[in-house]
C-alpha cells in the first residue's frame, strides 16, 4: 500500500486535481461516454475548469503521494439535477481515484474525511458503473429510486443516499 495524506487543495492543485480527474474518467468511462463527448472533455478543458473552481474559493480534498496528488474529493451543498430536488442538504459532488491507486484505500480515505461515516449526503453516478456503485455501498450509500438520463451524454444516472 502507498503511503499518502490528505490535505485541503489550494488553488496551485488545478493541474494535479485535473490530471487525476481526466485521467480517471477516460480509463472508467471511455467506452460508457460516446466518442463526442471525448472531443471537447480534453485535459486542457478540465484543468481550466479547475482553476476557475478552485480560484473561486472552493475547496477539495487531494490525497497526495509524495507531492503527487493521486485522487481528490468535493462535497457541496446539494442542489437540484436533471430536474430532480436534492434528498440530502449535502452532495459528494466528485470522488476520483487515479486508476494506478485504485485499491489501495486512496478513495475510502478521501470519502471517510469528506463525509464521516454515517454523515447524511447524496450524490449521483453512472448506473453502468458497478465498481463506483459497489464501492459507495459499502459505505452506506444506496439507490434511493430517482434516476435521471444526462442530456449531454444520454447515460443513465442514478441517485444514491446515506
Amino acid at each position: 500500500m502507498s503511503d499518502f495524506h490528505i490535505r485541503a487543495s489550494t488553488p496551485d492543485d488545478a493541474v494535479g486535481i485535473a490530471a487525476v480527474h481526466w485521467t480517471t474518467r477516460r480509463a472508467v468511462y471511455g467506452e460508457l461516454l460516446p466518442p463526442e463527448h471525448w472531443e471537447t472533455e480534453t485535459l486542457g478543458t478540465r484543468t481550466e475548469g479547475w482553476m476557475r473552481v478552485l480560484a473561486a474559493g472552493n475547496k477539495a480534498l487531494v490525497a497526495e503521494v509524495g507531492e503527487k496528488i493521486v485522487g481528490f474529493a468535493m462535497k457541496n451543498p446539494s442542489g437540484p439535477h436533471l430536474g430532480h430536488p436534492p434528498a440530502r442538504a449535502i452532495e459528494l459532488h466528485e470522488l476520483y481515484v487515479d486508476p494506478d491507486f485504485h485499491g489501495t484505500n486512496v478513495g475510502h480515505a478521501l470519502l471517510e474525511n469528506a463525509l464521516p461515516p454515517g454523515t447524511p449526503a447524496q450524490l449521483w453516478t453512472f448506473a453502468s458503473s458497478p465498481r463506483a456503485r459497489k464501492f459507495l455501498q459499502r459505505a452506506g450509500f444506496l439507490p434511493d429510486g430517482v434516476t435521471a438520463t444526462d442530456p449531454d451524454t444520454n447515460v443513465l444516472e442514478v441517485r444514491l443516499v446515506r
